[in-house]
């Protein structure tokens, strides 16, 4: 609709046309910026959202910014008309990318809050900065299971990333093939905590359950942390952890 507004003020010079069209083109500038703020705020999980949404802008209102400056030289260089219809060609082309990349669909994706992970116990006195922290998880898979395995963590891997993994990557034992060990790093022990409490989503804890649901019965993925020692030890509990 844009697109076509600024054909008809390129090529039409009557005032009350112009100003008739310009009605349009209003609405749908307000329906793009308004399917965008809803879209963005659906779609990102409480803890990132006002992050998400200051990228956002940052890219939008620095797109106008950095746009402004070179569609001005292009009329001055070209004219007026010229500049508006190469607009309305630059639009129509967009348009056409919405059948390649669209928004991606909220079917099937819950961004509500999961703290379904157990608060860690490490047999150290961990403090909030300590870090980087080296999370390993020991799965056991029968042998017809691993390919679908290998396939279901690669949806848990997006997960380890999105909620604070800075390295990932999953490795199979080379004596034993149905045993898996997945390894992500973690910035600091508070991080860590974070990803525990207030980063996991109910989409994120399906992922999990898929994996779940391939292991061996009865027996559940050991869990262990480890510190970076190069950067000094981390004080021994001198009391039982629990489980």
């Amino acid at each position: 609709m844009f697109a076509l507004v600024l054909l008809v003020l390129a090529t039409v010079h009557v005032i009350w046309i112009a100003v008739l069209v310009l009605l349009p083109a209003g609405v749908a500038w307000i329906g793009v910026l308004s399917t965008l703020n809803a879209a963005i705020q659906t779609r990102l999980p409480g803890w990132v959202r006002a992050r998400g949404l200051a990228v956002y802008l940052l890219v939008f209102q620095g797109g106008q910014a950095v746009a402004a400056p070179v569609w001005g030289a292009l009329v001055q260089w070209l004219g007026l008309t010229t500049a508006l219809l190469i607009g309305t060609v630059v639009m129509l082309l967009s348009a056409l990318t919405l059948y390649r990349w669209k928004l991606y669909s909220m079917e099937g994706i819950d961004p509500s809050l999961s703290d379904h992970w157990p608060t860690p116990a490490p047999g150290l006195r961990a403090r909030p900065s300590d870090g980087p922290v080296l999370v390993s998880v020991v799965y056991r898979v029968a042998p017809d299971d691993c390919a679908a395995f290998i396939d279901a963590m690669d949806r848990v891997a997006h997960s380890r990333r999105r909620t604070g993994a800075l390295t990932w990557g999953l490795f199979q034992d080379g004596n034993d093939a149905g045993r898996f060990i997945e390894n992500y790093l973690v910035g600091s022990w508070a991080e860590h905590l974070a990803q525990h409490h207030n980063r996991l989503t109910a989409t994120d804890r399906g992922f999990e359950d898929r994996v779940r649901a391939l292991l061996l019965p009865g027996v559940e993925p050991e869990v262990t942390h480890a510190f970076d020692a190069t950067v000094g030890p981390v004080v021994p509990r001198t009391e039982t952890p629990s489980s």
